[in-house]
């Protein structure tokens, strides 16, 4: 996003720049939203035909049907979740990354209605997070990692993703910002005092 270290981002606008430009990200677009039925239950072949690509066009940008439920929530983590911490405060960079989040709120109501039952697959937002957050706290933050710290920063991925899965599930999701606020009220002490922003 061109954020510059110590740069505190502005919260008046929230969809940032450059978030569908790429012909990579409209592809992978494309195919998700080509998904009318549980990952579960849809086949790669089907997918392909629908959007009229070769299944080698398809394996090109995602490894499985799996992968597409992980995909977006990893795209957008770039512009504002992985910027709480360093330039925004829990609550604005969770307001705005479930605004983005919301934007495909049909194909997670969709997608996910059985489960994801690939436990590789499970791992994948709560490693992706805990290697951001990792950074944040040691780059940006410079804290010292301690066991506790790091039991709290474990347990957290697991949950934020648990709970954001669920809520996009059952298309449960509360208002961006009240959403926001639940989420960092019950994020673990010690992970959001080493987090804010003063």
């Amino acid at each position: 996003m061109g954020i510059r270290t110590g740069e505190v981002m502005k919260t008046d606008t929230w969809e940032p720049k450059g978030i569908f430009d790429d012909e990579d990200v409209q592809m992978k677009l494309r195919i998700m939203h080509a998904v009318d039925r549980s990952l579960d239950q849809i086949k790669v072949g089907d997918l392909c035909e629908k959007v009229g690509i070769s299944r080698q066009v398809f394996y090109r940008h995602f490894d499985s049907k799996y992968s597409l439920h992980w995909w977006w929530p990893t795209h957008i983590h770039k512009f504002y979740l992985i910027e709480v911490g360093r330039t925004v405060d829990w609550e604005t960079g969770y307001s705005h990354h479930l605004k983005l989040l919301s934007l495909e709120r049909d194909f997670f109501k969709v997608a996910t209605q059985y489960t994801l039952n690939y436990p590789n697959e499970r791992s994948v937002m709560p490693h992706y997070r805990k290697c951001a957050l990792l950074e944040t706290l040691q780059d940006y933050r410079h804290v010292d990692i301690d066991d506790e710290l790091m039991f709290c920063l474990d347990s957290w991925v697991k949950t934020e993703t648990e709970v954001l899965t669920e809520w996009y599930r059952l298309g449960t999701t509360p208002p961006s910002r009240e959403a926001a606020e639940k989420l960092a009220w019950v994020a673990p002490k010690m992970l959001y005092d080493a987090l804010s922003i003063k």
